[in-house]
């Protein structure tokens, strides 16, 4: 079994290293340029401008991963790069970022992954499965040290574009409209979901419907579902969440991640000093500052949709849990196995780590 505080003396240092490498920076000055703009020598004083559109509204917990990223690469580029934000739908609709990523019709996006199954199972991969990760640490061995983001990464650069991980959503169950005490609860209720979730509540046995999340709260209000699969980081005020929800079932699925993805010839485009500096502080911005800093303010949302009295936790018995696991593993897991060679592999990874924390994955 790996060593679980060599995993979190791992996560520390690259929430280490990203900060000073973001501190080293200051504000840049000069004229922008067009995005994917041809690359330029280093130090010709040339500003660089991103386009970024966010899955998730910007002046929510989500949004937020999107405005760390922005100030952490102006940052470190000293103002090289700069980056735009446009909420969702300003570029595209969300539902067409990769498409539109893989055209290089503007450069990056913080997205769920899930929502682009259709067109890259593996992305299911990189949200996690139910009943997988149960804390950041066990992210990031599965990504790094176990060679599920080479798996991941493979798919989406078939399409021209680099994936970056991000561990973030410790609370992800069922926020609902109805108490939950047993599997049988959840027949015909109609549940947001995305991806392997909607396959997943499928097999327990609910409805999954699929909508965007900024369409979850006046879908609960009017009754439209019954409860929405969905990070708790909804709770906060913001998002409002807690306002049209009345229970949030436990124990957390899986530790459920977001992501980063950037169009490969908007990388391509930057100086190679430019590039190499923008792709590292991507990738450990997201591992550390963007990911940990959800991971806080989840909690923080969830203690205060409990401690105002808006939302009752509804801890599901052991038995229960153990019949879902069951279900998540010789249902949905292989269902997803079953989809491509590389989708095989992904879930093989998963399930050696699982062995290796002394897990059944075996039934």
């Amino acid at each position: 079994m790996k060593n679980i505080v060599t995993k979190i003396l791992a996560a520390t240092m690259a929430l280490v290293i990203v900060l000073s490498l973001c501190a080293c920076g200051g504000s840049g000055s000069g004229s922008g340029a067009a995005s994917g703009g041809s690359a330029s020598s280093a130090g010709d004083g040339k500003v660089y401008t991103w386009r970024l559109q966010s899955n998730y509204a910007l002046d929510t917990l989500e949004g937020d991963m999107a405005k760390n990223l922005k100030e952490s690469v102006e940052r470190a580029t000293n103002g090289r790069l700069r980056i735009e934000l446009y909420e969702p739908g300003a570029l595209c609709q969300a539902s067409d970022i990769v498409t539109y990523l893989s055209q290089n019709a503007f450069d990056c996006a913080v997205i769920f992954g899930s929502t682009y199954s259709g067109a890259i199972p593996e992305a299911d991969l990189g949200c996690g499965l139910p009943f997988a990760w149960e804390s950041s640490s066990e992210i990031y061995d599965c990504m790094e040290n176990y060679g599920l983001l080479d798996v991941i990464q493979e798919a989406y650069g078939e399409l021209g574009i680099k994936y970056y991980w991000n561990a973030h959503e410790p609370n992800y169950n069922t926020l609902a409209n109805f108490k939950v005490n047993s599997v049988a609860d959840y027949a015909g209720k109609k549940i947001r979901a995305l991806g392997v979730w909607g396959d997943y509540y499928a097999a327990i046995g609910a409805s999954p419907v699929n909508i965007p999340g900024t369409e979850v709260y006046q879908a609960l209000q009017l009754g439209t579902i019954d409860g929405a699969h969905y990070g708790w980081s909804a709770l906060s005020d913001a998002n409002n969440i807690r306002e049209v929800a009345d229970y949030a079932i436990c124990p957390s699925l899986c530790y459920c991640q977001m992501a980063t993805i950037v169009s490969e010839k908007s990388l391509e485009a930057l100086p190679d000093d430019l590039r190499d500096l923008v792709d590292e502080t991507i990738r450990l911005a997201n591992i550390g500052v963007i990911g940990q800093a959800h991971v806080a303010g989840t909690e923080q949302s969830v203690r205060d949709a409990v401690n105002g009295g808006y939302v009752e936790l509804v801890e599901l018995p052991d038995n229960v849990v153990a019949e879902l696991r069951k279900i998540a593993i010789t249902q949905v897991w292989e269902q997803l196995a079953s989809k491509s060679e590389r989708m095989a592999r992904g879930i093989e990874i998963i399930k050696q780590q699982q062995r290796d924390y002394g897990r059944d994955v075996d039934y």
